[in-house]
């Protein structure tokens, strides 16, 4: 009982504390005056700290703005691990890989050297893609570009006061690559409707009868059975419209490496690059939904993502030759010929 009543204050008194704190930002808000966009732009940064496939989803927006300004500098501030995205871009000037885990963190960005160098650019405009979060409005404001624009979040709160383009999320696009181009809209930056396909600019021959399997994926509900797999690993190479079949896991603890067992072959992949240059070598891909799914894409592969979640319509990679095969119930009770079906269909 005892317990029940300390947790009924405590719920009580945040909710309490929430109330003052809005009240607070909504009498700053109203006072706060509006910032005019920069009638010429020569330097631009764009934020997209995580996520492979979101900055997969970034480079056909970059490609539109150097089409709209070919004279600007475009930078991009990444995290560590999916900077390397941006290198296969040749519309990007400078890319600054931050690691938010050092220099005391997401709290004390001040102190990063990253940010600091970003800092003294003097950009004149920043936008940070991403939805509203916290550690995206800090970076801006440690930044501090001569004008922003981001995301604010649905009922206001202080980090909303660092935009001085305050974007209202949506929840009407059809797709993420189009909601990230409406935030650059928004931004005062005027760039074509139309979007291109995602694109990784990386040339590589590649064999015609080469499939990889890209299986690792962490949510539950989008596993696919190992059995499940290696009864199409089977079948395609019965069939021999498939010669080689690669498979791709995180690393060698996967349980997935036993499909090796069924003819596909374990390709080691040291680093994101690696894993690029490999894929490449292929013409058709099954993967798992996530960041694989959208390399492929990028790199021309013929592909069909496996899915057991919502919404795949708009996080499906952005790609001319895509099938994704999904059910909300969960991806294992998708039968193996539907998804040999759908992988035909792209032959």
């Amino acid at each position: 009982m005892v317990k029940l009543i300390k947790n009924f204050i405590n719920d009580n008194l945040q909710k309490c504390r929430h109330f003052i704190v809005h009240i607070l930002f909504l009498i700053l808000n109203r006072f706060a005056k509006e910032k005019k966009p920069p009638k010429i732009i020569h330097k631009i940064l764009l934020i997209r700290r995580n996520r492979l496939g979101d900055a997969i989803n970034l480079l056909p927006i970059i490609a539109l703005i150097r089409k709209s300004y070919p004279h600007i500098k475009i930078s991009v501030l990444a995290e560590t691990y999916n900077a390397e995205i941006f290198g296969y871009s040749s519309h990007i000037d400078k890319i600054y890989a931050l690691n938010e885990n050092t220099w005391g963190g997401r709290n004390f960005f001040f102190l990063n050297p990253v940010v600091r160098a970003a800092k003294k650019e003097n950009f004149d405009l920043v936008i940070a893609f991403g939805g509203y979060t916290s550690t995206l409005a800090k970076l801006v404001y440690w930044i501090k570009p001569k004008y922003s624009a981001g995301v604010i979040s649905n009922k206001g709160f202080f980090f909303d006061l660092v935009y001085d383009k305050k974007i209202k999320p949506s929840s009407n696009i059809a797709s993420h690559v189009e909601d990230m181009a409406q935030v650059a809209r928004a931004s005062g930056l005027k760039i074509p409707k139309k979007i291109p396909f995602t694109h990784l600019e990386f040339l590589h021959k590649k064999n015609k009868k080469w499939l990889a399997i890209c299986p690792d994926v962490e949510r539950s509900e989008s596993q696919y059975p190992i059995d499940q797999y290696g009864k199409i690993i089977k079948a395609l190479l019965q069939d021999r419209r498939i010669e080689k079949i690669m498979l791709f896991i995180k690393d060698r603890n996967s349980p997935y490496k036993k499909l090796t067992q069924y003819g596909a072959q374990y390709m080691e992949t040291k680093n994101l690059h690696d894993l690029v240059r490999r894929l490449a070598t292929c013409n058709y891909a099954i993967t798992a939904e996530g960041g694989s799914a959208h390399i492929a894409g990028a790199l021309g592969l013929s592909t069909c993502v496996i899915s057991g979640t919502k919404n795949q319509s708009y996080w499906k990679p952005h790609a001319n030759k895509i099938k994704t095969i999904v059910d909300v119930s969960g991806a294992k009770k998708i039968p193996p010929e539907k998804i040999m079906k759908e992988l035909y269909s792209l032959f």
